[in-house]
């Protein structure tokens, strides 16, 4: 019918959002999940079982402002037997690259990476892959402190890599705008003393 909206989840039908309208939710039985993998540098999304309180969540979801109706893909004997009762998901500082983290952590002074008080602290490889990274960068020299390009970096709230590329992108425009300037204050100084 016209004007009526379906929601199919995957994780999102879990926010505290409320779409008006929704009438009906189509539920999959699963969730995407990224987690970062240091053997190979990667971030992956890992398609996992939900569980039946996350089912119950994303089910209340139809019919918040009118009737509705959710259609699970599953049968009721594996919601009954297949689903655990809640989702146990490792915190995200466990499941994430470092990389931003440790560049926001030295801009902000921290450099003892090891001994800083994590919540959770996360595993020594992703903190090495995430310092190996930054050097290769040349967000952090070989000392392991931060650079003026590392600062630079830091500033915008992205992935290192792409941070990188705005950073060296603006020095570029920075040295052309400069000796642009130069050949220009040279120009009009040489017309000065003819």
């Amino acid at each position: 019918a016209p004007g009526q909206k379906i929601v199919v989840p995957i994780n999102i039908a879990e926010t505290s959002v409320t779409i008006d309208g929704i009438v009906y939710v189509v539920d999959p039985g699963f969730s995407k999940q990224k987690v970062y993998s240091p053997q190979i540098r990667v971030e992956l999304l890992l398609v996992s079982p939900i569980s039946k309180a996350s089912a119950q969540q994303q089910a209340g979801r139809a019919g918040r402002t009118r009737p509705g109706k959710c259609f699970r893909l599953y049968t009721k004997k594996d919601f009954a037997s297949d689903l655990e009762e809640q989702t146990h998901w490792h915190p995200e500082i466990l499941r994430s690259n470092l990389a931003n983290t440790v560049l926001e952590l030295y801009k902000l002074g921290i450099k003892d990476l090891v001994h800083f008080d994590y919540v959770d602290a996360p595993a020594p490889e992703t903190l090495m892959r995430a310092l190996e990274l930054l050097n290769y960068l040349a967000a952090l020299d070989d000392d392991g402190s931060l650079t003026p390009l590392g600062a630079m970096m830091a500033e915008f709230p992205l992935d290192p890599q792409v941070c990188h590329l705005i950073a060296t992108y603006l020095n570029c425009w920075l040295i052309i705008y400069g000796t642009v300037i130069d050949v220009k204050n040279a120009h009009q100084q040489s017309r000065v003393h003819m």
